[in-house]
């Protein structure tokens, strides 16, 4: 890989501990292809580690706890902000396409394997390198 590659920064959101654990050794393993800035449990830390690292991708589970993300995507995508990658082990029609209205890039199940979240995470950074707006 050319040493002149500029990572994509990702920020983990997830209130399970084991899942940040394997979502960050995944990621770590694709440097210098992307690198994680910050992980979250909660949206409250996710907008923090939004503000406070500049991620180029968050990667965000739905269920947060008692909390549904999806009640503060606005806060999350707004202006400039980063591009969003659902990653969810709730397989709702419903949920998933008000996800793709709200902002987000891709929905991607926990089931799926781990390739297709890498691929969804470089294309939703490809979109905003691109300029694509939402």
């Amino acid at each position: 890989m050319p040493s002149n590659v500029v990572p994509i920064k990702v920020l983990l959101v997830d209130d399970h501990e084991h899942v940040l654990w394997g979502l960050k050794k995944l990621i770590e393993g694709e440097w210098p292809r992307m690198v994680v800035v910050g992980t979250a449990g909660t949206m409250a830390q996710a907008l923090a580690g939004v503000r406070d690292r500049s991620p180029d991708v968050v990667v965000l589970d739905i269920q947060l706890g008692d909390e549904n993300a999806l009640d503060r995507m606005s806060e999350l995508v707004g202006n400039n902000g980063p591009q969003v990658v659902i990653l969810t082990g709730l397989d709702k029609m419903d949920l998933h396409e008000r996800a793709m209205k709200s902002g987000v890039r891709a929905v991607v199940l926990k089931e799926e394997p781990a390739e297709v979240l890498l691929r969804e995470i470089e294309r939703a950074n490809q979109s905003r390198d691109a300029g694509v707006t939402r």
